[in-house]
């Protein structure tokens, strides 16, 4: 039962997540879509922190493990580096298909869970995540870095940045976008093409020149 009733509060945390944001999803809607009191959500998550938090594991726990197995059996030294950052790449369009699970709205939500993250000034989740999965998040900027044109490490934080903000709008948008595909071109894309699309256009965002910080002339 205990099971039970900490799913359904995830299920509607995650839903009303990622449909409204965190500052606007209020517990009450939450505990109502769960069938739950506000006790519940106290006894099992502490707070509505607490439950924010728990709801990122939900997608980061399996996708972290997932994609660390693949960083650690990478044989980076036979490789171009543009090799190894179209390996990478892959593989987190991979791992992002697997937390899909079949139902290409999860993997919206998780990217708007994300941006939401940013945007919404959660510094408890960010604060959270570094700590939560700070081996594999040190992993895979290192493994990229190697790999990419050498920059300072402000320029790396910029350039890592765009790249998350290519992926978080193609996973956030994947459903819209393949349905303007189909309405102006006449073609059906399933969620695995149009993640295939964005492999090449994020391998060459890496490796692009390294320009000065400075203002747009």
């Amino acid at each position: 039962m205990k099971k039970a009733t900490v799913e359904r509060i995830l299920d509607a945390a995650e839903f009303e997540f990622g449909a409204h944001g965190f500052v606007e999803t209020s517990l009450r809607t939450i505990t109502s879509k769960a069938g739950v009191n506000l006790a519940a959500v106290n006894y099992h998550f502490g707070s509505k922190k607490g439950l924010i938090q728990a709801v990122a594991d939900r997608f980061f726990e399996p996708l972290t493990l997932g994609i660390q197995k693949r960083l650690q059996s990478m044989d980076t030294k036979q490789q171009t580096k543009h090799q190894v950052l179209t390996n990478i790449y892959t593989d987190l369009m991979l791992e992002a298909l697997n937390i899909a699970q079949r139902n290409p709205a999860r993997l919206a939500l998780f990217a708007r869970l994300i941006n939401s993250a940013y945007t919404q000034s959660q510094g408890h989740l960010r604060k959270h995540l570094t700590y939560q999965y700070a081996p594999l998040f040190i992993l895979l900027m290192k493994t990229m870095r190697e790999h990419m044109p050498e920059m300072s490490h402000e320029q790396f934080f910029w350039r890592f940045h765009h790249l998350m903000g290519m992926m978080v709008f193609t996973l956030s948008n994947s459903e819209s976008l393949g349905a303007i595909c189909a309405a102006e071109y006449d073609t059906q894309r399933e969620l695995p093409e149009i993640l295939q699309q964005l492999i090449p256009i994020l391998v060459a965002a890496a490796e692009a020149p390294v320009l000065p910080i400075e203002k747009l002339a």
